[in-house]
């Protein structure tokens, strides 16, 4: 009569199959096919705890303001923006890991004349193609560098510093601004970007006198709309509507940041 011997141990009889392999965390680059990405993730239960917990406070619903109204994004919507924003202060964080010595960075590469006019077409490091005018607003970020090409495709200029506010600067407009300067909007100082009232392309200084703090979303917004900012009287970012929402164009300011302190 056959029969299988089964070795036991004082925790019981050994287990006839290993336990699967416990899949790690991934992470996938998506371009889909009008152009757009994504990212796909499989992450364990304490990452996605941890990552819920760095983009809820960024994905609340903006106040409803007089210039702007409610907030109309999606859940979806305002994830992608708080995401968008994790990763832009990522970049600015000193544990991130250098390349060849610098600060993370990417480069985007331009011709200087689509450049000044915002028309044409530029290449994004590690991405591929984009408009002229996204170049134009993205040369304003910190870690972003500006290759301008020639005519003939020789380079023009590759440089950043002499371009971005210094520490010091920075100081000085999240005490002028105290945020972004957008009319409404209550984004603090740290998710800003100074921006140049006159592009440094068409020779606008990096000094106070030419930058103000804006949000990402507003940044977007005076870089592709009808929007104006210029600098008032007494040296305060002032803001200028399109026709189609104030047919007398008044300047309007930022009165959220004074009247929360």
């Amino acid at each position: 009569m056959a029969y299988t011997e089964i070795m036991t141990g004082p925790d019981g009889p050994e287990p006839r199959d290993p336990e699967p392999a416990e899949r790690g965390n991934e992470l996938q680059y998506i371009t889909h096919r009008d152009g757009s990405h994504g990212v796909k993730v499989r992450i364990d239960s304490e990452t996605l705890a941890r990552l819920k917990a760095l983009l809820d406070p960024l994905a609340k619903p903006r106040p409803a303001t007089d210039d702007e109204g409610p907030d109309l994004r999606s859940q979806w919507e305002r994830n992608g923006d708080a995401f968008a924003t994790f990763v832009r202060l990522g970049m600015a964080h000193p544990d991130i890991p250098t390349q060849a010595g610098e600060s993370v960075h990417v480069v985007v590469t331009v011709s200087l004349e689509d450049l000044k006019t915002g028309l044409g077409r530029a290449c994004l490091d590690l991405v591929g193609d984009i408009s002229a005018a996204e170049a134009r607003r993205m040369a304003c970020e910190c870690k972003v560098i500006p290759a301008t090409l020639g005519a003939h495709g020789e380079p023009l200029d590759l440089g950043r510093a002499q371009r971005l506010a210094s520490p010091a600067q920075r100081r000085a407009l999240a005490i002028r601004d105290r945020g972004c300067a957008f009319p409404g909007c209550t984004e603090p100082q740290q998710r800003c970007t100074a921006h140049h009232i006159v592009h440094w392309a068409h020779h606008g200084e990096t000094e106070i006198h030419n930058l103000v703090l804006l949000c990402s979303r507003h940044h977007r917004l005076i870089h592709h709309s009808d929007w104006k900012v210029r600098m008032a009287y007494d040296n305060h970012p002032e803001f200028i509507p399109p026709k189609f929402i104030d047919a007398t164009q008044t300047p309007r300011r930022n009165t959220m940041h004074t009247t929360r302190t």
